[in-house]
C-alpha cells in the first residue's frame, strides 16, 4: 500500500511539473501580453512609427472619396504624395507619440474597455494651420520638377477657377503669392479632415474579443492546477518535514530548472510554433492596417513572456535547492 501511494505521488509530481510550466508561461502571457509597453519597443524595431505616414496616406485617399470636400491644394493627391506630405509635416517625436496612443486605443479595445480603437489626427491638423503646415506644403513642391511656363500658366488658372492645383516646383519669387493661398487653404484642410479614423471596431454580434477573455480568465486560474496536484502529492507522500523538504524541493528544481532553460535559451521551437499559432489567430483582433505586423506581435509576445519565466524559474531551483539541502541537513543531523 504504502509503494502504491508513492506510485501515485510520483505521478502527482511528474504531473506538477507539466502543469507549473504551462501555468508560468499562460500566466505571464495573461499580464505582459495585453499590454501596449510590451510591443512599443518591438515596433521601433520594425520601423511601425515610420510607417505611419504611409497609413495615415492611405487613409486619407480611401475617406475622402469625394475631392470636393478637400481645398484645391489636396485634390487629387495620392497615396505617394499625402506620404511625403505627412513626413514633412509630423517630426519623429510626434509620430511616435501617435503611434504610442495608437497603441493604447487598440489594446484598451482588446481588452474590452472601448468598443473601437482610433488613431488621432488632431496633430495632423495642429499641424496644418501652423507654419510647419505651409512648410511642409512648399517641401512636397520642392521635390517636384520645377515648373514651366505652360504649368505656371495653368497654375495661375487652377487658383482661380478652384481647380486642381498642378504640382511642380515653382520658382522663389511665385513663393510669396502662393503662401496666402496655401495657408488658407491649409486651413480648409483641417476642417475637412476628421478628428480621429476608427481602426477597429466590435461587431454587433460574436465579438471574437469575448473568446479572448474567457481565454484569460483560464490563463489567470492556470496556477490552480499545478498547486492541485501538489497538494494531492503531498496527501499520499508526506509525512514527515524531511519527506515534505524532499517532495517538494525535488519536483520545484526540476521546474525551476525547465523554465529557466525555457526562458534563457527563448525556446526556439515553442517560440516558433507559437508565433504562427498568434499569427493566424490575430487577424480578427487587429486592425487591417496592422496585419503587416502581426509576426512582430507575436514575437514579442513569445519575448515578453520568456523574462519573467526565467527569474521565476529559478527562484522556483532556489527555494527547491533550499529544501533539498534542508532535508539533507536534518538527516546528518539524525
Amino acid at each position: 500500500m504504502e509503494a502504491f501511494k508513492k506510485f501515485l505521488a510520483a505521478i502527482f509530481a511528474l504531473l506538477f511539473i507539466i502543469t507549473a510550466i504551462a501555468a508560468l508561461i499562460l500566466f505571464n502571457f495573461d499580464r505582459k501580453a495585453f499590454t501596449a509597453e510590451t510591443y512599443q519597443k518591438a515596433f521601433a524595431n520594425a520601423n511601425f512609427y515610420d510607417q505611419l505616414p504611409a497609413i495615415m496616406a492611405e487613409t486619407m485617399v480611401t475617406t475622402t472619396t469625394n475631392n470636393d470636400q478637400l481645398p484645391i491644394v489636396m485634390r487629387g493627391l495620392n497615396a505617394e504624395v499625402w506620404d511625403a506630405f505627412f513626413r514633412s509635416l509630423l517630426p519623429q517625436d510626434v509620430l511616435k507619440s501617435m503611434g504610442d496612443e495608437a497603441l493604447n486605443s487598440i489594446f484598451a479595445y482588446w481588452n474590452m474597455e472601448t468598443n473601437s480603437a482610433e488613431l488621432s489626427l488632431i496633430p495632423i491638423k495642429t499641424g496644418m494651420v501652423s507654419d510647419a503646415g505651409v512648410q511642409a506644403v512648399f517641401t512636397l513642391l520642392e521635390t517636384q520638377p520645377d515648373c514651366t511656363l505652360r504649368q505656371l500658366g495653368q497654375m495661375t488658372v487652377d487658383l482661380l477657377s478652384n481647380g486642381s492645383l498642378l504640382f511642380c516646383n515653382p520658382p522663389a519669387d511665385v513663393t510669396p503669392l502662393l503662401t496666402p493661398v496655401i495657408q488658407g487653404q491649409m486651413q480648409m484642410t483641417a476642417l475637412a479632415i476628421p478628428d480621429q479614423f476608427t481602426l477597429i471596431s466590435a461587431p454587433p454580434e460574436n465579438d471574437p474579443r469575448e473568446r479572448l477573455q474567457t481565454v484569460r480568465t483560464l490563463m489567470r486560474l492556470s496556477p490552480i492546477l499545478p498547486l492541485g496536484f501538489l497538494l494531492l502529492m503531498t496527501l499520499f507522500a508526506v509525512n514527515s518535514l524531511k519527506s515534505w523538504l524532499n517532495w517538494w524541493g525535488l519536483p520545484f528544481i526540476i521546474t525551476g530548472i525547465l523554465a529557466g532553460l525555457m526562458g534563457l535559451s527563448g525556446a526556439p521551437v515553442i517560440g516558433v510554433i507559437f508565433q504562427r499559432i498568434l499569427v493566424t489567430r490575430m487577424p480578427a483582433f487587429l486592425p487591417t492596417i496592422l496585419l503587416d505586423y502581426a509576426g512582430n506581435l507575436a514575437s514579442a509576445m513569445v519575448q515578453t513572456l520568456l523574462n519573467p519565466v526565467l527569474f521565476q524559474g529559478l527562484i522556483l531551483a532556489l527555494i527547491g535547492s533550499a529544501m533539498v539541502a534542508g532535508a539533507y541537513f536534518i538527516k546528518v543531523n539524525k
